[in-house]
């Protein structure tokens, strides 16, 4: 069962790779994804997907993509957390014409479901976004 919750106005969220059945073209399966807005209407996107490209010794991360359509010159604080336990942040994200992307990846850990989660504020308005999806557990071979 895969999980995606966020705070905001509204909410559509989608798994691609039909659920949680594993993509027939990625070892280390389908990514997860939601969007939604913030607080005061920015739209907002979140993926995550395991990835078998970590440093030697831990091949197995779950990554994490964020992007926020946003004006260029906005200034946002971002961060994201797996498992509760925070592994990006950027204090002072400022966005730029095409808006705000960050992607980041985190080493994790087979037979775990990760929560990958966002948070993020705005500076000048305090809009806030949150949101977050559930990866089960990464498939065997990958990582």
């Amino acid at each position: 069962m895969i999980a995606v919750a966020v705070s905001g106005l509204a909410v559509v969220s989608s798994v691609t790779g039909g659920g949680v059945a594993q993509a027939s073209n990625r070892r280390c399966g389908p990514p997860v994804k939601t969007n939604g807005v913030g607080t005061l209407g920015t739209s907002w996107k979140l993926k995550s997907q395991y990835d078998d490209d970590g440093p030697v010794g831990n091949r197995l991360v779950a990554g994490e993509e964020f992007e926020i359509a946003t004006a260029a010159g906005q200034h946002w604080s971002v961060s994201f957390a797996d498992n509760g336990v925070g592994f990006f942040s950027n204090p002072d994200d400022v966005s730029v014409a095409g808006g705000i992307r960050e992607v980041h990846p985190n080493p994790a850990k087979h037979n775990q479901t990760n929560r990958m989660s966002v948070h993020a504020k705005r500076s000048d308005t305090g809009e806030t976004i949150d949101g977050f999806v559930d990866l089960p557990f990464a498939p065997p071979d990958c990582g």
